[in-house]
């Protein structure tokens, strides 16, 4: 009898150590994540009357940025489609910080996240997801190089039991975060997880991976597919996760907005447009399927492209050789008349709809037209930067990196370099390593930096190829 009450009394014993384990670790998870405010009573009716759905989200390549003088962004550009059929105006509020955005939602500054949110289970005890805009999953970044030789390999994790004592820099709350955390008490292994800075964005993690300062970051594997170019040393293939969903988030008690946006999204025109959007910027064979190896045009015997007489025509105009006008549209399209690329941009010089307008050409125009008004766009071009960089041979490489990119961002280029110290007015060396600043987020946040996070890679190659295809050209007689 004794024993028995002695075994029973252990038995209680354990049960109690145990209870208060998993109590003190449920306590611990809890008083890990950042606490939110309840959230304030303004739903769909409030923001009819109000006339703006404010959109809360962070300047990024999947999200909201500037390009060639527009906005683009798959999340921004599907929110402008729902606050359209909603009738009201869209308001951007950009923001760095998911966190914050979460209490900003629930203070009314704001009425939908949509900044490639994963929406956990966590995030649902505190806002409600509408349904997902499209599934991804995490992956592993690493390097695939030696910083040291470029040219030898590494030895790279090739799946999740490989990474017991890996040093991993992600955000202290992301879901990355949470994931690396679940592979630690499923595979019992170890994980040195670094919390990176908030100031460092998801892309900047990437960066400094590609320059060995960190030994690895996770990433979604959509926004890997678009990076993949910008940073051929990494190797971002390796999943540590099944596929979760990226949903827009609303305040937990907004009912009829969530119920409005989820009936927009089941439209079957939404869904096509949903699908479309997503392969324009996640595909990769939308992204790169004109992209290959670099290499310059093969010369013909009496011509460089089927419309020398039109370059001829009408480069006397901006005051340029035409063979570097033929250059701009060998780069741009490869002289292709139906070329167009995922933002939009068509024809043999690739001018968006919106600039191609200004200039009297439209997407039914051909090849002349559109020339034409290519011709006119960077003579405008040229006049604004003509007080601003005095030696014309530096102003076409301005020219030439404000035609692909747009000025505003060139504008950008020249004041970190003077916040840098760097001369403002030359292009190779200093303006253009300016640019590529502007995807790390403590520079292209900078007060005196206007536009924004810029997918600066293109822009910074574009001017260099396009001047080694003229060159080319020139060393063939007239």
């Amino acid at each position: 009898m004794k024993s028995l009450q002695t075994f029973i009394l252990l038995f209680i014993f354990s049960l109690l150590i145990c209870v208060c384990s998993i109590g003190c670790k449920d306590e611990e998870e809890e008083n890990f994540y950042p606490k939110f405010s309840p959230p304030i009573h303004f739903d769909l009716d409030s923001i009819k009357k109000r006339g703006k759905l404010i959109l809360l989200t962070e300047n990024g390549p999947s999200t909201y940025y500037q390009y060639r003088g527009q906005t683009k962004g798959f999340d921004y550009e599907l929110v402008k489609e729902f606050a359209k059929h909603l009738g009201v105006k869209l308001e951007v509020r950009l923001l760095d910080d998911v966190d914050l955005m979460f209490q900003m939602l629930n203070n009314g500054d704001g009425d939908i996240i949509a900044s490639n949110l994963t929406a956990t289970p966590f995030r649902k005890r505190f806002v409600a997801f509408a349904n997902p805009v499209y599934k991804t999953r995490q992956v592993l970044v690493q390097r695939k190089y030696s910083t040291e030789s470029p040219d030898s390999l590494l030895p790279i994790i090739k799946d999740t039991l490989g990474l017991n004592g890996a040093n991993i820099f992600v955000h202290k709350y992301s879901s990355f975060y949470m994931r690396l955390r679940e592979l630690e008490k499923a595979n019992d292994f170890t994980l040195n997880i670094k919390d990176a800075p908030g100031e460092i964005s998801t892309e900047d993690l990437l960066r400094l991976t590609s320059e060995g300062e960190i030994n690895m970051t996770v990433t979604d594997e959509n926004l890997a597919i678009m990076q993949r170019f910008d940073y051929p040393q990494l190797d971002m293939t390796v999943p540590i996760g099944p596929e979760e969903d990226i949903a827009w988030a609303v305040r937990s008690n907004a009912s009829g907005l969530l119920t409005k946006l989820n009936d927009w999204m089941e439209k079957s025109d939404v869904k096509k447009k949903i699908k479309k959007t997503h392969d324009r910027y996640f595909l990769e064979e939308s992204l790169y399927g004109s992209k290959g190896p670099y290499a310059l045009p093969v010369l013909g015997p009496n011509q460089i492209s089927p419309f020398d007489s039109l370059f001829k025509k009408y480069a006397p105009e901006i005051g340029w050789d035409w063979r570097l006008l033929a250059a701009v549209s060998y780069q741009e399209s490869r002289f292709n008349p139906e070329a167009q690329s995922w933002s939009g941009a068509f024809g043999v010089m690739q001018l968006m709809p919106e600039t191609a307008a200004r200039f009297d050409c439209d997407t039914s125009q051909k090849v002349e037209p559109n020339i034409r008004a290519a011709a006119k766009y960077i003579k405008h071009l040229d006049r604004f930067w003509k007080d601003k960089i005095i030696d014309p041979n530096e102003r076409v490489k301005f020219v030439l990196a404000s035609y692909n990119i747009g000025p505003g961002h060139i504008l950008d280029a020249r004041a970190i370099a003077r916040h840098l110290g760097k001369p403002d007015t030359i292009w190779t060396g200093n303006v253009d390593e300016c640019l590529l600043l502007k995807t790390q987020e403590k520079f292209y946040r900078l007060d005196e930096v206007k536009h924004g996070y810029c997918h600066a890679q293109e822009p910074y190659h574009f001017v260099g190829k396009i001047l080694a295809v003229y060159e080319h050209y020139r060393s063939k007689k007239k």
